[in-house]
């Protein structure tokens, strides 16, 4: 009897003592931790990554581990900081739910940047391209050496420069598309087609050409029907504007359709960057609430004269900047800085605020600084501080650069130049 009791009993243990292990280790994973009271307490865990690696995670002002790793943290809401030598410190309020992975990347700028020339003859009125990969911009034929004499420049016309990194380094080679023999293009204002592939040059209200953005063009193309030319282009962009949303929720088209003017889709077209016309207040469209999602706070009522970017696969809604406050002081900018200052008039928000190819961040122009921030509007850091013209600054295309047009030495050359500023 007691043998029979012995191999029924040996394997019940060893199934128990199993089970036993397996429930361990699978609330081990789901963050369940024993306490000093011997009571199990379930616990969060935070994935921290950032750009360079290597940074110092430091948690309510305790150092804890170097990135790229895993914490588990009870419940609760905790300062997050990541902070390298040379480096801007990355810092957010962030709340741990138990039983949940929170994951953050932090994009760390250096605290003192260094500037790469693209040009050195001298650039007006450059544009990037709608898929981001190209800037054309005009060489004038002459430019101002000093203030009672000019010099002629190189190859004047209009370039093309593409954004993008070759094996080596920087790709400096830019290429003429159209040359300034018989028409002059000193002032004129160039403007790309939806689909990146032309170039249209204004020099007046009737005066506009057409160009080619992949070869030298032997001959400008008049333009005869401008408006024609605008609403074809115009009927492109509608129609891509239409397929992205596709992908966006009903309510909130509806939404934004009555209250909000829709600026810009992010690379990756999960994020899309908007501006308020009206008091509006989104509904909840994921119900219920996603968990493990960005734990920045969120708003869900939206005031006109803010910008905010709406994240599509999480369902939640941040605001970004005050729209009228970027306007104004782009237009104080331009009006002081710029050669053209009585055309000056309130820039789009598309030119002051551009996604980074990450999608996770965005590039914010104002008077003399160029600003990062992650796409919550979160960690709003200064990656430049100095002049530069008419408040360009755009993404390179593969990241980690921004593109800016500047004056280094005024004295010499009153003209401008493309900078890059490395943000690594």
């Amino acid at each position: 009897m007691v043998t029979q009791l012995r191999s029924y009993l040996l394997p019940f243990i060893t199934v128990c003592i199993i089970f036993g292990t397996a429930a361990a280790i699978i609330g081990y994973g789901r963050g369940y931790r024993v306490g000093i009271d011997g009571s199990v307490k379930p616990t969060g865990l935070i994935v921290i990554q950032s750009e360079p690696s290597g940074a110092q995670i430091i948690i309510d002002d305790k150092v804890k581990t170097a990135t790229q790793a895993t914490l588990t943290l009870a419940p609760g809401w905790y300062t997050v900081t990541v902070a390298k030598d040379g480096f801007q410190q990355w810092q957010k309020r962030m709340k741990v739910q138990g039983e949940v992975v929170t994951k953050v990347e932090a994009l760390l700028l250096p605290t003192n940047p260094s500037l790469t020339a693209l040009t050195a003859s001298g650039v007006v009125n450059p544009v990037l391209s709608p898929d981001g990969s190209k800037l054309a911009y005009i060489i004038p034929d002459t430019i101002l050496a000093t203030e009672s004499a000019t010099i002629a420049t190189n190859k004047p016309g209009i370039w093309i420069l593409d954004l993008a990194d070759k094996p080596l380094g920087l790709n400096r080679d830019a290429r003429q598309i159209a040359k300034a023999t018989t028409i002059n293009l000193n002032r004129a204002i160039l403007s790309w087609s939806p689909d990146s592939k032309e170039i249209l040059a204004s020099l007046s209200p009737t005066s506009n050409y057409l160009f080619l953005a992949d070869q030298l063009n032997v001959a400008a193309t008049p333009v005869t029907d401008i408006k024609l030319l605008q609403n074809d282009w115009q009927k492109i962009k509608d129609q891509r504007l239409k397929e992205q949303l596709v992908t966006v929720p009903p309510v909130f088209i509806n939404t934004a359709s009555e209250s909000a003017k829709l600026l810009s889709f992010s690379p990756d077209e999960t994020k899309i960057l908007y501006e308020a016309t009206a008091s509006a207040t989104l509904p909840q469209i994921i119900s219920p609430a996603l968990i493990g999602t960005n734990p920045t706070e969120e708003t869900r009522a939206i005031t006109p004269g803010n910008v905010y970017v709406y994240d599509i696969k999480e369902d939640r809604n941040y605001k970004v900047g005050d729209a009228e406050l970027l306007r104004s002081i782009a237009v104080a900018k331009n009006a002081s800085d710029s050669p053209r200052s009585n055309e000056v008039k309130a820039p789009d928000i598309t030119s002051l605020i551009h996604w980074l190819p990450t999608s996770r961040h965005m590039v914010v122009t104002s008077k003399d600084k160029v600003e990062i921030m992650d796409y919550d509007g979160a960690n709003r850091r200064t990656a430049y501080a100095g002049p530069f013209w008419d408040s360009f600054a755009v993404p390179w295309a593969s990241g980690g650069k921004i593109v800016i047009l500047t004056n280094l030495n005024s004295l010499a050359s009153a003209v401008n130049n493309l900078y890059v500023v490395n943000l690594k």
